[in-house]
């Protein structure tokens, strides 16, 4: 408690250097402290399921299309890459993204989950009702009853589905405690109908028994084999903990509503991020009490010369240190609460507090003063009591401690903010730079409530909606905000390639095999979304049903050798399309030559920096599906959706639909790089204002230091600039040697970052001039209030009290 109570009574005297200190190391705990809770949050995705690491899913690889799919039995696959009884446990769901449930005669837009009740053992859901059981029953998720139901209890309720089928709510699901890879609104049972009446192939979740080799069956499973349906296709079974990291299926961008995935170099770019904060933050935190420490020195001395043990003085040292991080780490926690819709915003995700938050809080309060003791105490350990005694904070060695110290702080701050430029420059020239296509104005409209399965469906349930398509149809033909308007499913037909297109093997009439994106689109599609023709036309209408004409861009033409269009031709290792003929037939389609029959420019068909790929259009008379891509005239996008939602009351008695704009999908390609360049320009701030804050620390004890010497240059007629050019002279000598450390340090770490990209942006010397100027300037700035109220000082007055 004397302890305690000196501690106290020492950072009280030196309350200036104790609040810089304190204010210092809170904002750099803040930080930090979100950070890793963000980080945190995201190595626990899919934590929820049991024994996650163990747990399955194979990804299907059809000819370079890679997506979540199934070996089961129904396959065949199990004799061919492990036998039955390897497998201890398995599960079959698929996802429906957009489908459409209806409840008390209004139909509801919902993400459905359809699965087998042993879905539920592999993942752990909080459940409030029964679990799903009977084919009859079904699920939902708190956020979509809070939606439809309010505060009413909905379980018990009744939800049509699938071709009029009527499932009871049996039951609430609440979030799990972790983030999921998987989200849904709705879950049905897989047992609703037979597997064969489901429109899409089932995903499997497989359990394998104890001392099964993974490596093994990998081994065996990646490699491509060729069907009797003519493709290629290969299995890699990834464990469920690696489901939201892989590169594979977050580039496919298949159902992004339900299927949710991240990139580890995110990651990666946040914890360098948080630890360089950190580690300006205890820099920072050392250097200014080594300042008020040394002010300490001789009453160490004095106390050694009377036999002071070493772990008195550790005791003392590391209570101060307590003290003022106990204090920052509270005002840290202030810090974070009232800014924590900020943060949320920031990094795009909402964490709630756990356990581990007071986890983190205990490990911070326990090794954070022990970090900072280290050093105050092996200084003043092991000095001799007379170098103690006699100098009071003017020796060599703490002033080159002190400077090696702020240099690493400047360091730091330079490095942030050059990286924080480059990638702010690199995000404005994403954003910047043409796609290439139409995006303003371009809304995808679900508006014809049609379930996934809906060939399931009666004769006069399919009249209806065909009845309802027609008036919605007609209602978009008298809309005076549509410029132009087609149906077809984004997912199918859309501008963006990574949703809207697959790999194919085509050849060429020279016999050149070619594996590239192969999108099937209307014809309506090109004039659209304003492609620019470099070669020929399309006709106003394409004769036939099943007649598709061949469209190439640029790129492609080029990957096929060709120059000019009419000698331009391609067909389909194995039947592009399958249809009826006339003669009720099976016909096999694409697996003649086809003439090209337009070129059109190259544009970019997802992230800027991947480039502009080769692509195939197969182009149709006309698109399907429940959603409709309309054009809007400009700035009527309010007027429109208004039009809509009365148009949607009328027909279905509903105003709800799921709707979003082109705009929103190519801003969304870029959000990454957007959350990487704001929370860089932010942390950059915060990381300036600690180094501002030390630096007047330190200044204001030097200064302080050198207040006699000051007064002699004066007296012997020393001019204003001359005490600059001496106050100055060692804080441009450690801007300058950070500067020279730092800009090849960046110039690689931008080299690293960007060295896979097709297309990025130039590394300008304009960041570096900006990053310099915005240190010195603000350092300097700092340091001159000091300097100039030590230049200005009375050399009488000083050479009494000095």
């Amino acid at each position: 408690m004397k302890t305690l109570r000196y501690a106290w009574r020492f950072l009280i005297r030196s309350k200036s250097y104790t609040a810089i200190n304190i204010i210092g190391l809170a904002l750099s705990l803040a930080c930090t402290i979100i950070l890793v809770r963000y980080i945190h949050r995201e190595l626990l995705v899919n934590t929820h399921c049991t024994d996650a690491e163990n747990v399955y899913i194979p990804l299907r690889d059809i000819d370079g299309n890679v997506f979540p799919g199934s070996v089961g039995a129904d396959s065949g696959a199990d004799t061919i890459y492990f036998q039955p009884e390897a497998i201890k446990e398995r599960s079959n769901f698929i996802t429906f993204c957009n489908d459409n449930v209806t409840i008390d005669e209004k139909p509801y837009a919902v993400q459905v989950l359809v699965a087998d009740t042993a879905f539920f053992h592999f993942f752990n859901y909080p459940l409030k009702g029964k679990r799903m059981v009977a084919p009859e029953e079904a699920l939902i998720t708190r956020k979509f009853a809070k939606r439809v139901f309010g505060e009413k209890n909905p379980i018990g309720q009744i939800m049509e589905y699938s071709g009029g089928k009527h499932l009871t709510i049996c039951g609430i699901l609440d979030e799990p405690a972790c983030k999921s890879s998987l989200t849904f609104d709705v879950v049905v049972n897989l047992n609703l109908k037979t597997r064969r009446e489901w429109s899409r192939m089932y995903v499997e979740l497989l359990r394998f028994m104890p001392g099964v080799d993974m490596n093994a069956i990998n081994a065996s499973s990646n490699v491509y084999r060729q069907t009797s349906q003519g493709f290629r296709i290969r299995y890699n079974f990834i464990p469920v903990s690696q489901l939201y990291w892989n590169k594979e299926l977050a580039a496919s961008g298949d159902d992004p509503e339900i299927w949710h995935y991240s990139s580890r170099s995110h990651i990666l770019i946040l914890t360098a991020v948080c630890l360089l904060l950190l580690l300006a933050g205890i820099l920072n935190f050392i250097n200014i009490y080594l300042v008020f420490m040394l002010r300490r020195s001789k009453e160490y001395g004095v106390k050694k010369v009377f036999g002071v043990q070493g772990h008195t003085l550790f005791m003392q040292l590391w209570t101060e240190n307590a003290l003022m991080i106990s204090i920052a780490l509270l005002l840290a926690w202030f810090f974070i609460e009232i800014f924590s819709g900020y943060a949320n915003r920031l990094l795009d995700s909402d964490i709630p507090y756990t356990t581990f938050d007071w986890q983190l809080s205990l490990a911070v309060w326990v090794l954070l003063p022990l970090i900072t003791t280290i050093y105050p105490f092996i200084k003043y350990n092991y000095l001799p009591p007379i170098i103690s005694i006699r100098s009071i904070g003017g020796s060599r060695q703490s002033v080159a401690t002190r400077t090696v110290f702020l240099f690493i702080q400047y360091s730091i701050t330079l490095l942030l903010i050059i990286l924080s430029l480059y990638f702010s420059s690199h995000l404005h020239f994403l954003q910047d730079t043409p796609p290439g296509f139409r995006t303003k104005g371009i809304l995808y409209a679900n508006l014809v409530p049609l379930s996934k399965t809906w060939y399931l469906e009666s004769d006069e349930q399919k009249k209806k909606h065909w009845q309802d398509a027609q008036s919605i149809e007609q209602k978009l033909e008298e809309c005076p905000f549509i410029e132009q308007w087609f149906r077809g499913e984004p997912s199918h037909c859309g501008i963006l390639g990574a949703g809207g297109a697959g790999t194919s093997t085509l050849i060429n009439d020279k016999d050149v095999k070619q594996n590239m994106m192969l999108m099937w689109v209307p014809l309506d599609f090109l004039k659209f979304y304003e492609l620019q023709m470099k070669d020929n036309v399309l006709p106003d209408k394409i004769e036939g049903r099943n007649k598709y004409l061949v469209v190439m861009n640029e790129a492609a033409m080029k990957t096929f050798g060709y120059t000019k269009r009419d000698e331009a031709f391609i067909r389909g290792e194995k039947a592009l399309w399958i249809s009826m003929g006339m003669d009720g037939n099976i016909v096999e389609g694409g697996t003649s030559l086809m003439p090209v029959e337009a070129v059109i420019e190259d544009y970019y068909t997802g992230h800027l920096t991947a480039g502009k790929k080769p692509l195939v259009f197969m182009v149709s008379p006309s698109g399907g599906g429940s959603q409709y891509q309309i054009a809007c005239k400009p700035g009527k996008e309010k007027e429109l959706i208004s039009y809509l939602k009365k148009a949607r009351q009328e027909i279905f008695n509903t105003e709800e639909f799921d709707h979003h704009w082109l705009e929103e999908d190519v801003q969304a390609l870029y959000r990454e790089d957007r959350r990487v360049s704001t929370v860089f320009t932010f942390f950059s701030a915060i990381s300036i204002f600690i180094s501002v804050l030390g630096l007047f620390g330190l200044s204001l004890f030097d200064i302080r230091q050198r207040y006699r010497e000051i007064a002699i240059r004066k007296v012997n007629g020393a001019q204003l600039r001359n005490l600059y050019s001496i106050l100055f002279r060692k804080y441009i000598w450690v801007i300058g040697g950070a500067t020279l450390l730092t800009v090849p340090l960046s110039y690689y770490l931008i080299y690293i970052y960007t060295k896979d990209f097709v297309v990025k942006a130039p590394v300008s010397i304009s960041i570096y001039v900006i990053a310099i100027l915005i240190v010195a300037g603000i350092s300097l700035g700092t340091l001159l209030w000091q300097v100039n109220k030590a230049t200005r000082i009375n050399p009488a007055k000083i050479m009494k009290t000095e």
